[in-house]
């Protein structure tokens, strides 16, 4: 299986507004696995998915499942073309696990997310691509510097050291001059932290797509590349909430 082919759901806590690892979506050849991760085990507020009841099954369909599947747009609706150009996808070879990646899979009428975990290669280097998170509560004039950045920009990654409520909190900034223009989605920016302070000259931001007429969550997509150490690699695959319960 290609680790393209696999995307990770996090669920946001109703109580204390944390963001939980609690399964994983693999497209396996001509099948669809769910696994829970024991994420999942975190809180007692989480319910199990409909239909999936077991933590510790495996469940395999030849059809995409109806949790994920009724999280995507469907090609025959007029904005489809639209929808796919703001995640910066192919609309003819674009496939659903991609897209949920891309999208997250937002729902109003729930607390769940998809996501793409940053993957990084055997020599170190890495690159992810995500949409910068908050810009809706940002300020007039940060939205219109949003407008004013270009694909290939670069940005910066800084520690929100001062923020209370989020210890892991990662910012986006834009420079000459320096403006926040979003954050880091906070279900990868832990991983963000902990790469910035074992070498924060290892990582780069960049814009890759501005998109002025999609909605705040579409708006501004980014690119994280750089290369880490082994070491750090190695506690990236420790971390026990992305393991599955199985």
């Amino acid at each position: 299986m290609n680790r393209n082919d696999s995307v990770y759901v996090a669920w946001q806590a109703p109580d204390t507004h944390d963001w939980h690892v609690v399964g994983n979506l693999q497209a396996r050849n001509a099948e669809y696995v769910f696994n829970y991760t024991k994420g999942a085990l975190t809180s007692s507020k989480f319910t199990k998915f409909s239909g999936m009841n077991d933590f510790s099954e495996t469940y395999v369909s030849e059809e995409l499942f109806p949790l994920f599947k009724n999280r995507l747009l469907s090609p025959k609706r007029p904005e489809y073309p639209k929808f796919i150009h703001w995640l910066g996808l192919d609309g003819a070879g674009a496939e659903p696990i991609e897209i949920l990646a891309r999208s997250g899979g937002m729902r109003s009428t729930d607390q769940l997310q998809m996501f793409k975990r940053i993957e990084i290669g055997s020599d170190g280097y890495f690159e992810h691509f995500f949409f910068a998170h908050g810009l809706r509560y940002m300020s007039h004039s940060a939205n219109e510097r949003v407008s004013s950045l270009n694909p290939g920009d670069s940005l910066r990654l800084c520690l929100d050291v001062q923020n209370g409520y989020d210890k892991a909190a990662v910012l986006i900034r834009a420079d000459n001059p320096a403006e926040i223009v979003g954050y880091c989605p906070r279900y990868f920016a832990c991983d963000i932290k902990r790469m910035l302070l074992d070498n924060d000259t290892s990582i780069s931001l960049s814009v890759e797509r501005i998109s002025d007429d999609a909605p705040h969550n579409y708006r501004l997509l980014c690119k994280v590349a750089g290369e880490v150490s082994r070491a750090f690699l190695d506690q990236m695959i420790l971390q026990e909430e992305f393991q599955p319960v199985v």
